[in-house]
């Protein structure tokens, strides 16, 4: 029974490190992302990794500091409120080709567990956080700024347009080499990671598809030293790509910042 209880306590703990750190990961998810002109498309920020679109997390966005609509690569009145009450956008589709929803927030600063830290940085790869861990043990909590971007992006009627490689954001953010919703099935396609409008490399990104038949696949990534990563568009469905990476704070009382940064888009 001893051992059965310690299992169960390493188990406990294991989950409790995982949900600690992916619990701050968001994206943004269309209710279409083929639409036609009249029709309405309604953007929502989800919270957690992956296609999991069961949490939704409006007390997240402290302080929601760019948003950005392109409809057929038309700029659409600003009508998203740069407060901390954004969840959901819709928009009703008269352009046709490309439209690009972009939001970029502030999650403000975050204490985690030592354990939770290390546990990251080792799952992620992120050598950057090294330098900050404490490896004599007297460390017990480490305080992050974080930092979170997101797109999703749709088509109306046409596939035209090249939103897919807008740069738009100051923080860490994904943006495309070619047009996902012109490439066909087994075709290569390339994500740049961008941090300040940088390559960054090193970045740790996971790539999910959701088929038509609901079933999730996921696959790893890390960014080289353009800040690229290649990938083949192998499953028709919605394609989610979350990117995380983290480097030491030069502010007081922050130890590194954290950022994290998705892109959704949809492929037949």
């Amino acid at each position: 029974m001893r051992n059965i209880s310690i299992s169960c306590f390493i188990v406990s703990l294991f989950l409790l490190i995982s949900l600690a750190v992916r619990a701050q990961d968001y994206a943004l998810i269309a209710n279409k992302y083929v639409a036609s002109q009249g029709d309405s498309i309604t953007y929502t920020l989800f919270q957690g990794r992956g296609l999991d679109t069961t949490e939704i997390a409006p007390e997240a966005v402290k302080s929601l500091i760019y948003a950005n609509y392109l409809q057929g690569g038309k700029k659409v009145a600003d009508t998203i409120p740069l407060n901390g009450s954004f969840v959901k956008y819709s928009a009703v589709q008269s352009n046709g080709g490309q439209s690009l929803l972009t939001i970029e927030f502030k999650g403000g600063a975050v204490t985690y567990d030592q354990l939770v830290v290390e546990d990251f940085a080792k799952t992620e790869n992120l050598k950057e956080l090294a330098s900050i861990i404490d490896s004599s043990g007297f460390t017990t909590e480490y305080t992050a700024n974080t930092f979170f971007t997101a797109k999703a992006l749709t088509r109306t009627d046409k596939s035209n347009g090249s939103l897919y490689k807008n740069k738009e954001c100051q923080q860490l953010e994904i943006v495309l080499e070619q047009n996902p919703y012109k490439l066909q099935y087994g075709d290569d396609i390339t994500a740049v990671i961008l941090l300040g409008g940088k390559p960054i490399e090193g970045t740790s990104t996971t790539i999910y598809t959701k088929s038509i038949t609901g079933q999730v696949h996921s696959a790893k990534y890390r960014s080289n030293s353009e800040g690229k990563i290649f990938f083949k568009l192998n499953r028709s469905g919605t394609w989610l790509l979350q990117t995380v990476y983290a480097k030491p704070s030069e502010e007081k009382g922050i130890n590194y910042n954290y950022y994290q940064s998705s892109f959704s888009f949809n492929f037949e």
